[in-house]
């Protein structure tokens, strides 16, 4: 899969993955992508008044018997013209919608796989001044009819002299890679990336990014196991000896509360003893 390249000498193309720009689109997904950021640009603060908000009086209308007309109160009820809206929008709904991650990625190959034709790559445009002027006459040379046309330029950074250049130019829409959506994708005729964008975009889109920074060498694998393998049987020495001396302590503990129980007699004891005694002197006497 090719796309098109401008430089200032030549035009030539630039090979990128076939599974990023060259796909199928998925037009439902695509559909709903367009949806759901939509929905994320409202702000859902519209209201309407109730009839408890209409300023009107509460008086009633005209009294109950005799006009032949049917019974009616205050004149703020939404039958009326002037009164207030029923089961109207209250200012508090959320407009929020979400996309799972698979999905974004999906919809995002979907959309660049859609206008892969529409695509040119180029650096030239860094060279930009910050001048409007300069960014007209770069674009009309760069792409034959410009100012018909949506342009979509995708920076792979921020660049002040090239946000500068073409933020007054009404048909121009400058953004980064990183914040790159479906709706705009779809919505421009003409679409300028940088080379650097195009590689962010293959990484992201295909999980290379992910990978590498998963993977690590296979030395310092080794070695952080052997490490934690170490500290865990040094831990586990280290425990078992403080339970071996608590035992051991507790048994010294408990033999000589027994050893003190056995040498020393209570009070009791000893005045029974006592008794004992003076009962078998008083039997011999």
């Amino acid at each position: 899969m090719e796309l098109k390249r401008s430089t200032s000498a030549k035009e030539s193309t630039l090979s990128v993955l076939e599974v990023v720009f060259g796909v199928k689109p998925n037009l439902p997904l695509l559909s709903q992508a367009v949806r759901v950021y939509l929905s994320n640009q409202r702000q859902g603060t519209s209201k309407v008044k109730t009839r408890s908000d209409i300023n009107r009086t509460k008086k009633k209308w005209y009294r109950q018997k005799g006009t032949g007309n049917a019974r009616h109160g205050a004149r703020t009820p939404n039958i009326f013209v002037g009164g207030g809206v029923s089961h109207g929008p209250n200012g508090l709904r959320d407009w929020t919608r979400k996309l799972s991650r698979s999905q974004r990625n999906a919809s995002l190959i979907a959309a660049l796989s859609d206008r892969a034709s529409q695509i040119l790559v180029t650096n030239d445009m860094y060279e930009l001044s910050g001048k409007t002027s300069e960014a007209v006459v770069f674009f009309s040379n760069l792409i034959k009819d410009a100012k018909d046309q949506r342009i979509l330029v995708v920076l792979d950074e921020a660049n002040n002299q090239v946000l500068r250049s073409t933020s007054n130019i009404p048909y121009i829409l400058t953004t980064q890679v990183s914040r790159l959506n479906v709706y705009e994708l779809l919505l421009a005729d003409t679409i300028v990336m940088t080379e650097e964008a195009v590689r962010i975009l293959e990484e992201k889109l295909t999980g290379e990014e992910k990978r590498e920074k998963k993977m690590k060498p296979d030395a310092v694998k080794t070695v952080e196991k052997t490490v934690k393998k170490e500290s865990k049987k040094e831990l586990k020495n280290v425990v078992v000896k403080k339970v071996a001396e608590k035992t051991t302590t507790e048994k010294k503990v408990v033999a000589k509360k027994v050893a003190i129980k056995s040498t020393k007699p209570t009070k009791a004891v000893a005045e029974k003893t006592v008794k004992k005694t003076v009962k078998k002197e008083k039997k011999t006497e």
